[in-house]
């Protein structure tokens, strides 16, 4: 101070104060674009997860379920041909028909990454529009299609079971290579006038129907989700 030295150690020690400020804007900054990059991350690794999931799903539909809904429709239309247009059948096409007709299946999607998704937080999501796709088809689209499909068969089960019990019966069948099995067989004569058959015959026409437009549903959903996902991915 009595050198006249007061102005140049303030200069130096707000240069000081100044550098240190800088330096720790830099880490922050540093810091945010490291979090930054690890929210974009795990974003990727859901959205990835999610894509996968859906891939497996419509496979599913496509390998296995389509098969066995378009073998239940075949069922239900080659008899409806006899039963409307009063044509006589055999009893073992009858059997092969009403085979293919009472194919059932049960309809699902895969939960798992919207599960993990919750626990991790929707918000990792940025598109909102594709967060509010996300959210609307794991939590009311999808459950929706899969519970009113699988809640019919489940409600129709035992009264088709009741109906079939009166037209249908088992009977041994033994092979001349020493295989033995069980196999249907009918209980009643004009079975495409029969009640219990028609009865049944109608609950399953609204199984089949019902599995058709739920089943669209849920790959019109997962197919809408894939394209919006790979279309963020690509960003």
């Amino acid at each position: 101070m009595e050198q006249n030295k007061t102005g140049k150690y303030l200069k130096y020690a707000l240069g000081e104060i100044v550098l240190v400020v800088i330096g720790i804007l830099i880490a922050l900054q540093i810091n945010n674009w490291n979090e930054q990059r690890k929210v974009n991350n795990k974003e990727y690794l859901i959205l990835n997860e999610f894509l996968n999931s859906i891939n497996r799903d419509l496979k599913q539909y496509e390998d296995f379920l389509n098969q066995r809904i378009e073998r239940k429709k075949s069922g239900l239309d080659s008899l409806q041909r006899y039963v409307f247009h009063k044509k006589t059948i055999n009893d073992s096409l009858f059997l092969d028909f009403y085979a293919n007709l009472s194919m059932d299946m049960y309809l699902r999607f895969d939960n798992g990454p919207f599960e993990a998704l919750k626990s991790t937080g929707l918000d990792v999501i940025r598109n909102d529009s594709l967060r509010t796709a996300i959210n609307r088809a794991y939590t009311s689209r999808l459950p929706n299609a899969t519970y009113f499909a699988n809640g019919l068969n489940k409600r129709t089960e035992s009264e088709i079971s009741e109906f079939q019990y009166k037209f249908l019966k088992l009977k041994r069948v033994y092979h001349d290579n020493g295989q033995e099995h069980m196999h249907f067989d009918l209980k009643v004569e004009d079975i495409l006038n029969n009640q219990d058959f028609l009865w049944a015959f109608d609950l399953e026409r609204q199984k089949y129907e019902e599995y058709q437009r739920r089943s669209n549903s849920i790959k019109t959903t997962l197919l809408e989700l894939k394209t919006m996902i790979e279309m963020e991915l690509e960003k």
